[in-house]
């Protein structure tokens, strides 16, 4: 399973870096295009990227992050990059795992039954690995968007039966 996100473009990568930063400016936030209205946030330095889907300004726990580069390729350019959540969200969800933690080596000093103990662990821990997975729906919104700066869609992240309808229609 590849972790990286790998989206080709015919752009050099200066020619790249204008159309992202054209495409993510904030102009396009104040009610110019719907697609963009409140919906991504985006920031460029030199060729890292970075990509969050939010309202705004403000920050939205657990929300997908896209951190990655602007690379040069051998057909032009392409961004490369990894799905993530912000470090306030890892940070968050670790403390919430160790309060669980530590009520259960409370409950075992006092010699307890850990049943419980251990059941809220174990769903604690369960829940913080689903609060901080990234979505197949949720990478498909993120590359849908960026494929638009790229000039170029190569389908990533689309479901089974999306895939089925396009070769049905012959798209």
């Amino acid at each position: 399973m590849n972790i990286f996100t790998y989206l080709p473009s015919e752009y050099s990568p200066e020619e790249l870096e204008k159309r992202w930063d054209e495409y993510t400016s904030p102009a396009r936030f104040a009610g110019n295009d719907d697609t963009l209205d409140l919906i991504f946030s985006a920031t460029r330095r030199g060729n890292r990227i970075k990509l969050v889907r939010r309202a705004g300004t403000t920050h939205e726990p657990y929300a997908a992050v896209f951190r990655g580069r602007i690379v040069a390729d051998k057909n032009g350019s392409a961004l490369k990059g990894v799905f993530t959540k912000s470090i306030a969200d890892y940070v968050i969800t670790a403390i919430i795992i160790s309060i669980a933690a530590m009520m259960r080596v409370y409950a075992e000093s006092r010699g307890s039954d850990l049943y419980t103990t251990n059941v809220l662990l174990a769903l604690c821990i369960v829940g913080g690995m689903l609060l901080l997975m990234n979505y197949r729906r949720t990478k498909r919104k993120y590359v849908e968007f960026m494929s638009s700066v790229t000039g170029k869609d190569i389908g990533l992240y689309r479901s089974r039966r999306e895939m089925k309808n396009d070769e049905t229609n012959g798209d």
